[in-house]
């Protein structure tokens, strides 16, 4: 699994000259001569130099780079002695007869590490349809067998067991963006999420996975989506999918402590009742860890699944003895003009449930018990006079002048301390600008 978080995306660009745009204007449907084929090479042979292509000793592609297309051209049908050289020598590195059918379209691929390259070919089915057509080839000779599947690991799968050398079958998918989790075979633990995945009607995509997973070599791991479409060279570029967290510090009589991702530290001496701000991290599921300040005593540990491009906030709540964590997510989905937005959560240990309301006893969040919390909620921007009640009693427990709530900004406003506690322990409310915080 270390292994695998190792994936690193990097997209290079098409070669032969043609534009990566190229093929992202009008979609033509291939026009073959009659008893011809369309035929194109790929390098993805990691440590390989640039080669050289011959069919039949005559040289059709020269200087073809690894993670480079050379795109489609026509072949007459027939038996064809295919060599691969590397660039401007004529000792074969791939020797390979290939027969060739009238009207056939297929794709070579120079695979594997160069003391062990090989030729695998797939056969390509390039008219298009109303949907987007997708298939995915494993090239990466030292990855373990993936599946692929929608949006994280719990999703459906696209692709299967998918191992080295394997090409699956064009499946057809409806028009959108999607993100597309990579996982071990049969496992729901997201290696890695790749986000805003682009799957046009009428497009046909070869995803492959290349490169090694070894840090010790230059080739890192790197998907690669090929639009198979017109001349077969261009391509989408991925992304790693990310999602924004960020960590209060809500547990009252807690030390300081700090967080750490995946064993990686990312954030130290957050004290009671701050917070981190949001934390960029990679989408998927993480595991998160809150030590005591300076030491390996972990207070709370769990992974969670966070999804691509979603907000979260994760407050370290309860009193030291029971601490534990609450996971909740941040719409930030920016307010009307004129409003502002506004939740509530009660993180006061020993308070009982309490209402939230404006001086004249009008009740804005009502019996709010620990741990509870309402959705954000829009209000007038301006300033309020705020009361914390015993639930369905007129008792005020805690007053909250002048809360003021600027035009369009995001709040989270969470009860804290204790109700006999004293100095920084004290009950008290806390406030968060959720959109300040995240730079919006």
């Amino acid at each position: 699994m270390k292994l695998l978080r190792k994936f690193i995306l990097v997209f290079l660009s098409a070669a032969f000259f043609i534009s990566c745009a190229d093929d992202n204007d009008t979609i033509n449907t291939p026009v073959r001569e009659l008893g011809k084929a369309q035929v194109r090479v790929i390098h993805a042979s990691y440590d390989a130099p640039a080669v050289d292509v011959w069919v039949n000793d005559a040289q059709v592609i020269s200087n073809l780079s690894y993670g480079e297309s050379s795109g489609y051209a026509e072949l007459e049908e027939g038996e064809k002695n295919i060599i691969v050289s590397a660039a401007g020598t004529t000792t074969p590195v791939i020797s390979a007869t290939v027969t060739i059918i009238a009207n056939q379209e297929l794709t070579i691929y120079a695979v594997n590490n160069l003391t062990s390259i090989e030729a695998i070919i797939s056969e390509d089915d390039r008219i298009s349809s109303g949907s987007a057509k997708v298939r995915f080839i494993h090239a990466a000779p030292d990855a373990p067998a993936v599946d692929i599947k929608v949006n994280n690991g719990m999703g459906s799968t696209l692709f299967g067991n998918a191992e080295f050398k394997t090409i699956a079958d064009y499946i057809e998918v409806p028009e959108g963006t999607y993100n597309l989790a990579v996982t071990p075979a049969g496992s729901n633990a997201e290696v890695v999420i790749l986000g805003n995945v682009p799957l046009m009607s009428g497009r046909i995509y070869t995803v492959m996975a290349q490169g090694t997973l070894s840090g010790d070599d230059s080739y890192p791991f790197n998907v690669r989506t090929y639009v198979d479409n017109n001349q077969g060279i261009s391509f989408v570029d991925l992304e790693v999918a990310t999602a924004n967290v960020k960590v209060v510090h809500a547990s009252p009589n807690a030390p300081a402590v700090d967080l750490l991702l995946n064993d990686a530290v990312v954030g130290t001496g957050l004290t009671f009742p701050n917070n981190t701000g949001y934390l960029n991290i990679n989408a998927g599921t993480q595991n998160i860890k809150v030590n005591v300040s300076g030491t390996s005593t972990t207070a709370i540990e769990g992974d969670i699944l966070f999804d691509a491009y979603k907000d979260y906030s994760v407050f370290a709540v309860n009193n030291v003895s029971s601490i534990e964590p609450l996971i909740l997510e941040d719409n930030l989905a920016m307010p009307a003009s004129g409003k502002a937005h506004l939740r509530f959560i009660h993180l006061s240990p020993d308070a009982p449930a309490v209402d939230i309301t404006l001086t004249n006893g009008m009740v804005l969040f009502g019996n709010v018990s620990f741990k509870s919390y309402s959705e954000f909620t829009p209000f007038d921007a301006g300033t309020y006079d705020l009361q914390v009640r015993l639930a369905g009693t007129e008792t005020v427990v805690l007053e909250l002048p002048g809360v003021m709530l600027e035009n369009q900004d995001i709040y989270t406003v969470f009860a804290k301390g204790f109700v006999n506690g004293t100095g920084d322990q004290a009950l008290g409310a806390q406030i968060i600008i959720n959109n300040e915080v995240l730079g919006l």
